[in-house]
């Protein structure tokens, strides 16, 4: 019983041992690695991408996927940007920052809306807005916006008082930890994971199952724009490409971290787990000296890695509990 308790243990949070062992091997190759300061490293690496990836578990976890997350985030980016630089120059940092939230929450809400109401393919529909907004960018900003006020800078940029901790590496951990908060203890937590598990079954039961997906794409939309606002910070400026090459790494931390491509399974522990593998290996790769031209296929083997461990995972989870 002991060892079924152990296998069941380990095949839940296999991310985590996964982690441990990528950063045993990288210390073996380069022993300062395990130094404080570059363990914080890792996580603010990708502190951005990581709410990407928060908002792509939301939207899988309900059965459903969202190819407009770094679109998102950078629409909601140059919006803020150009209302500081040309629309209302000198507008305060805390109302730009609303502006961003709003922007991610109204883009969210179009997709539900499209998804939910009018029942259009969430790959088509998602799809969609990422090309219509990417080119949004282009045609509103023309080119990088460098005018960006400190205040909209520091979330992504700055530290916590004289440390070396970046605030955006507490404040990842904080939204982790909300979100985890919303999908395991709140009412729409529920609603989602059985959207995800089965649609017909949910609204059988009396859920609102298109309530539910629009909530879900407006989650997603304010998590990709709080992830504009770091990528911002972390950049001191908004290029027209924000984010764009980190969509299927998004699709990767939370399929690695245990979400289902199915929907109605996957735990935000584990997520973070994805998010901190990617973080590992931006270090580890970098340690290692890997040419930037080799990163993105060191990505593509990450996703196929992360299907097959989501795959097989459930199926070795039956075998134990069949013994």
């Amino acid at each position: 019983m002991k060892k079924k308790n152990f296998l069941l243990f380990f095949l839940d949070n296999l991310i985590w041992f996964i982690d441990i062992g990528l950063i045993i091997a990288f210390v073996s190759i380069q022993p300062t690695l395990i130094m404080p300061k570059n363990l914080i490293s890792m996580i603010y690496s990708v502190s951005m991408l990581g709410f990407l990836v928060l908002a792509q578990a939301i939207v899988l976890i309900s059965g459903n996927f969202d190819l407009s997350v770094g679109a998102i985030a950078g629409f909601s980016s140059v919006i803020a940007a150009l209302t500081f630089e040309r629309w209302i120059p000198g507008l305060p940092a805390p109302l730009l920052i609303l502006i961003m939230l709003f922007v991610g929450v109204a883009v969210g809400f179009y997709n539900g809306f499209f998804i939910a109401k009018l029942n259009i393919n969430p790959f088509l529909q998602t799809l969609g807005t990422n090309i219509l907004f990417y080119g949004l960018m282009l045609i509103l900003g023309g080119g990088t916006l460098f005018t960006i006020p400190s205040g909209i800078i520091t979330p992504g940029g700055g530290m916590v008082g004289k440390s070396f901790v970046p605030i955006a590496v507490p404040f990842l951990i904080i939204i982790a930890i909300l979100v985890h908060y919303l999908l395991s203890l709140t009412p729409l937590g529920r609603k989602i994971y059985a959207v995800g598990s089965n649609k017909e079954a949910s609204r059988a039961c009396g859920i609102n199952v298109e309530k539910t997906i629009m909530s879900v794409f407006i989650l997603s939309g304010l998590l990709s724009s709080i992830g504009g606002l770091i990528y911002t910070g972390y950049m001191s400026c908004v290029t027209m490409d924000m984010a764009q090459n980190d969509l299927f790494s998004s699709f990767a931390g939370a399929i690695i971290g245990g979400v289902a491509l199915t929907g109605g399974r996957g735990k935000i522990s584990g997520v973070f787990g994805g998010i901190l593998l990617l973080g590992i290996l931006e270090i580890g790769l970098t340690i290692l000296r890997v040419p930037a031209t080799w990163r993105q296929a060191m990505n593509g083997l990450v996703l196929v890695a992360a299907i097959l461990i989501n795959t097989y995972q459930a199926k070795w989870k039956g075998i134990v509990l069949a013994r």
